[in-house]
This record gives C-alpha cells, sequence and structure tokens, in this order.
C-alpha cells in the first residue's frame, strides 16, 4: 500500500479540541510501554546524527521497528490510541513511533487510524499532517504540508512540496506554523540551509 495521493481530503475538525485536558487514560499499560519505547528511540537519537556509531544506527532501526510492530498491534486492536485511551502524552508518543517508521504499508494503516482518532477529536490534526508527508516522503510523492526535509548538496532542504502556493493555508487549517517559522527553526537546528 503507498501513500495516499496529495489531494484525498484529510480530516480537520476544528482546533478547539485539546488534548491535554483528557481524563485518566483507560489502558494505562499501554501508555507506559508506548511512553518507554519513545524515551528508549529518543535517548539514541540524542545523540548527534555525525556521531552514533554503526552499532547505534543498527540499534535505532531495531528500535524503530520494534516500536512500529507493538503500535500496529496495539491498532489492529484498539484502533489508534488516542489521548481517552493512553492519554495525551502517549496518544504523541505513538504519534512519533509511527512517523519514525521506515514501513510505507504500516504508514499508510496508521494514518487511516490516526485520521479517525483526529476526526473524534481524539488526536492532533498536526499529527496527521507530519504523518502523511512522511509516507508521501517514503513512498517518492511530493508532500502537501512542508512537514518533511532532507539532506542536499548545501545541508536540510525541504522535500518538494506540491502546490506550494497554498501550503501555509494548508498548514493553518492543520494547526501548523507558516512554512518560513518552520524553515527557519530547521535551519537553527541544523546550522545550515533548509531551503
Amino acid at each position: 500500500m503507498t501513500a495516499p495521493a496529495p489531494h484525498t481530503p484529510a480530516p480537520c475538525p476544528p482546533a478547539s479540541a485539546a488534548l491535554g485536558n483528557s481524563p485518566e487514560p483507560a489502558r494505562i499499560d499501554i501508555a507506559s510501554d508506548l511512553l518507554r519505547r519513545k524515551n528508549l528511540a529518543e535517548t539514541i537519537r540524542s545523540i548527534p546524527v555525525g556521531e552514533r556509531t554503526d552499532e547505534q544506527l543498527a540499534e535505532l532501526r531495531r528500535t524503530d521497528r520494534a516500536n512500529a510492530e507493538v503500535l500496529r498491534s496495539v491498532v489492529n486492536d484498539h484502533g489508534w490510541p488516542g489521548a481517552p485511551l493512553v492519554g495525551a502524552d502517549a496518544a504523541r508518543a505513538a504519534w512519533l513511533i509511527a512517523l519514525r517508521s521506515d514501513d510505507a504499508e504500516f504508514q499508510a494503516d496508521a494514518l487511516a487510524a490516526l485520521a479517525k482518532a483526529v476526526t473524534a477529536g481524539e488526536a492532533e490534526p498536526a499529527w496527521w499532517a507530519h504523518l502523511y508527508d512522511r509516507s508521501c516522503a517514503l513512498t517518492g510523492v511530493k508532500q502537501w504540508f512542508g512537514t518533511q526535509f532532507q539532506n542536499g548538496p548545501d545541508g536540510v532542504e525541504v522535500y518538494p512540496v506540491d502546490d506550494p502556493e497554498n501550503l501555509d493555508a494548508r498548514r493553518a487549517q492543520y494547526g501548523l506554523e507558516p512554512h518560513e517559522k518552520k524553515v527557519a527553526a530547521v535551519q537553527q537546528r541544523h546550522g545550515g540551509r533548509a531551503a
């Protein structure tokens, strides 16, 4: 399965849904596992890219794959692990796990499940936009929201965007900051160009 075409309508509920006000999660066990897995991957990712050893890179790939398999199981059993099921922090962890997967089929399934959670107000529209773009980049399709960057000859650059004239309008609809601000933040973080 590949990423949806860039012009596929996407869910976008009103931005009034506040995940931070979620009641106690229904499944603390799943929440704890998702947070633990996300934290393990972040520990490895905290090592600067150029300083990671081959062993650390292999460990990160194994961790990302194992995390995606666990998330796949959760999604199959419960749907997207949104705020009511796992709480806001673990729901965000689930999104990061899906985002870091290199399995296009899994990402397509995760996009469908996440779309339902966004529509129900159980997940952030911006998460769907990021995962959609990641899925596009993974499958060689131009992204729609401008959230993905790639290494280029002169440093970090924006992965190609479809319909760039309307990019900021789409980003605003999904709760994303103007693209120019995002590019500036990426430039600052990576100490180079992001154009």
